[in-house]
């Protein structure tokens, strides 16, 4: 059973934990500060978009922000991420993320 309460608690927690204010993270989901207050207040729930929005600006899993698991899939956001762009364009970022780390060696 999905708790909004519960949601709306993590989608704080993981907001705070990056420093970000309600303002900057609801513009980052395209979401009204007011609608994403009543989110952490447990007192809305949220359509698929903006659960996978909230997702991608924090930077963690929608799993983790319905049901609290412990176990993120370290792959998830950068699904959400990569999901819009053609393959030749996943191409391209693959070539300059493998370049980026490979300066980090």
């Amino acid at each position: 059973m999905v708790e909004q309460k519960k949601i709306g608690m993590r989608v704080q927690a993981c907001r705070k934990k990056q420093h970000m204010t309600v303002e900057y993270l609801a513009e980052l989901a395209n979401i009204s500060p007011e609608f994403l207050r009543a989110i952490e207040a447990g007192q809305k729930g949220m359509s698929l978009n903006t659960l996978s929005n909230l997702s991608v600006a924090l930077q963690t899993s929608s799993d983790y922000l319905l049901f609290g698991s412990a176990e993120e899939d370290k792959y998830n956001v950068m699904i959400q991420v990569l999901e819009p762009y053609s393959s030749d364009r996943i191409q391209e970022i693959t070539y300059l993320v493998k370049q980026i780390l490979n300066l980090s060696k």
